[in-house]
């Protein structure tokens, strides 16, 4: 009787099949897979990541800074008047101000709308972190959207060192100085000792805030009272 065969007599070795398949495919997809990722794994060993290279191109930081202060709507955004862009840098920007209101775009804008215009009708300037998205055009947007028309006539300045200098980490508020405010000893304002002043945090009507500073027996009570006194004659 002649013996039965069995799989290990079969001439063709096991193979898969692909899903629909009519047939044999050599080689085996499981194998194919299984070489690529063997072949991927001894790439990643035997490839060097290259270091960064600038092609011999080294940008010239101070000239990028030079065409940006050149720009008007820069300057007037960043409030620097003059012919030198780097007065802000070595001089008060704010005079002889000593009451400063705090406020961000992030804020909805019906109270940010409310807030400068009576920012500007007591004269009081509004000091914002910084720009909308990095962005000089993003923020004529963010005004334009407040302000509509007028929004080429919103007084404003962008001062990043002066949230530092008061450790001003949320927004409205009101700050009322003793004194006219000096120039920074310390770099960026970082680690500067504040001038004596008086704050008032919360979304709550310029006036209001400098009502309750003058009533008060902080720092600045007699600077919020001139203020109103004048706003009021």
């Amino acid at each position: 009787m002649a013996a039965i065969p069995t799989l290990a007599d079969e001439a063709e070795p096991f193979v898969d099949y692909a899903p629909g398949a009519q047939g044999i495919i050599r080689p085996s997809i499981p194998g194919l897979i299984d070489e690529a990722r063997q072949r991927g794994e001894r790439l990643l060993e035997e490839l060097t990541p290259l270091a960064p290279n600038d092609f011999g191109v080294q940008p010239d930081v101070e000239a990028m800074r030079a065409r940006a202060l050149s720009d008007p709507r820069v300057r007037a955004l960043l409030g620097v008047d003059g012919d030198d862009p780097d007065a802000a840098a070595t001089e008060p920007r704010y005079g002889s101000a000593q009451v400063y209101l705090f406020a961000s775009f992030s804020m909805p804008p019906a109270s940010l709308r409310a807030m400068m215009v009576e920012a500007q009708r007591l004269e009081v300037p509004i000091v914002f972190q910084g720009f909308v998205e990095n962005s000089v055009f993003a923020t004529q947007t963010a005004l334009q959207t407040v302000f509509g028309e007028d929004a080429d006539t919103a007084g404003f300045g962008i001062d990043p060192t002066m949230f530092v200098r008061f450790s001003v980490e949320s927004v409205p508020q009101l700050i009322v100085l003793r004194d006219p405010l000096e120039v920074c000893a310390l770099q960026g304002c970082m680690g500067e000792v504040p001038p004596p002043h008086d704050v008032i945090r919360g979304n709550i009507p310029l006036e209001a805030g400098l009502e309750i500073i003058a009533r008060g027996q902080g720092d600045a009570p007699e600077v919020a009272a001139q203020l109103l006194a004048r706003a009021r004659r």
